[in-house]
């Protein structure tokens, strides 16, 4: 009983305490918290603006294959965590949540790097690489560079026939894994397309690239096979009407010159042009038909992927944020002078 009445009477000792400092030392805390706040604010303007454009697709998500599977097993499946849907023969290997990988991939950043981009501030076209070396000419960029000078090629012949990057090269491809993201959410389906550059026409035009790559890349992959087999198809039916049209041109020629003949070697050799002609046309028209089929079956593999929100051009920068430089500034200045109230009026304090 006596020894919480005790804690009582020391907590409240305690908030006594800290209500005198604050009280008492509240305007020093107050002016270097702003000081510091302001400082922060000065040092904002030395970091590079950034802006950002977003875009958002709706891939196309419906599959032969997993309509005809069990809605019972497989919402279950769902609720476990399992997709059993990727059982069927039939189903899309390259899913919606899979295209961040295709964005964060070197090919990726090694076109994006080489396209051409309007610049406003300079007012000119220009490549992302030429853009992003231009605007890390800064002091401070500079000041942090490292010295080291680009390494020579270890395979120039390109022997390995493997992709060899530069130094520079290479820390150009981390900064636009970087700066485009791209997220797939599961609930509603949607594609979320994002790049952030020093310029705001520059962000929205790659951010514009990035839609046309995935989707070229993505029908590409969609799409390969059934183009292989239209070729093949086509290659095929292309012979078959020239054999076609030649045994249909050398029955007509046999028939013109032989027409008043009943020798039986005519006969003959009248019944195997017409057998060829026969076998020519049945084979031509099989081919056409598969050839209109394979026409039918590259449109149903090219995929859909619907522009939900379009770019626009950023009008504000998202970086850097000068209330949150003030902020953190501001704490860190009002935690610098207490320390300071304290270490200085130790004695009164204790």
């Amino acid at each position: 009983m006596i020894e919480g009445s005790h804690n009582t009477a020391s907590a409240e000792i305690d908030l006594s305490v800290v209500f005198i400092f604050i009280k008492t030392f509240w305007k020093k805390i107050l002016i270097t918290g702003f000081i510091f706040g302001f400082t922060g604010i000065c040092l904002s303007f030395l970091f590079q603006k950034e802006y950002v454009a977003q875009a958002k697709l709706l891939p196309e998500m419906a599959s032969t294959s997993t309509s005809k599977l069990s809605g019972g097993l497989g919402a279950l499946a769902g609720l476990a965590g399992i997709d059993i849907s990727a059982a069927g023969g039939s189903m899309d290997a390259l899913r919606p949540d899979l295209y961040p990988n295709i964005i964060q991939s070197v090919l990726y950043s090694l076109y994006i790097l080489q396209q051409k981009v309007y610049v406003s501030e300079p007012k000119k076209l220009m490549t992302v690489e030429e853009l992003l070396k231009e605007k890390q000419k800064t002091w401070l960029s500079q000041l942090m560079k490292s010295s080291e000078n680009a390494s020579s090629l270890l395979d120039p012949q390109k022997y390995s026939q493997a992709i060899e990057l530069t130094r520079e090269k290479e820390t150009l491809i981390k900064e636009i894994s970087s700066r485009v993201a791209v997220s797939f959410d599961r609930k509603t389906g949607v594609i979320t397309l994002s790049a952030k550059m020093p310029d705001p026409v520059a962000a929205a035009s790659v951010t514009n690239l990035t839609i046309e790559y995935l989707i070229t890349y993505v029908t590409t992959y969609r799409t390969e096979k059934a183009k292989r087999n239209l070729e093949f198809v086509k290659k095929q039916l292309d012979d078959s009407k020239r054999r076609y049209q030649n045994a249909e041109s050398a029955l007509a020629s046999y028939q013109d010159r032989n027409r008043s003949l009943i020798l039986q070697t005519a006969k003959i050799q009248e019944a195997r042009l017409t057998s060829d002609f026969t076998l020519a046309q049945s084979i031509y028209n099989d081919l056409n038909r598969q050839y209109e089929q394979a026409k039918i079956k590259l449109e149903e593999e090219t995929p859909v992927l619907k522009v939900h929100e379009p770019t626009q051009i950023p009008l504000q920068k998202s970086e850097p944020k000068r209330r949150t430089f003030f902020s953190v500034f501001f704490a860190i200045g009002a935690i610098c002078a207490v320390i300071f109230i304290i270490f200085k009026n130790r004695k009164l304090v204790n």
